[in-house]
């Protein structure tokens, strides 16, 4: 076993950083939405129109 870690450590040490790095990702979009914060800031005409009618008060 220490032998195909010692084989495979960058490997190994890659994905563990991508599962990191994914972690992260998720736990702040999961924060984000309770925090209920969007990419949107209200200003409809720099994005094209994309706050629609639920976002209203944000600008």
């Amino acid at each position: 076993m220490l032998a195909w870690l010692a084989e495979n450590a960058v490997t190994v040490i890659t994905v563990t950083v991508l599962i990191v790095i994914t972690g992260l990702a998720v736990f702040s979009l999961i924060r984000e939405k309770k925090n209920k914060k969007g990419v949107c800031t209200g200003n409809c005409a720099s994005c094209g129109a994309c706050c629609g009618s639920k976002n209203k008060g944000l600008k």
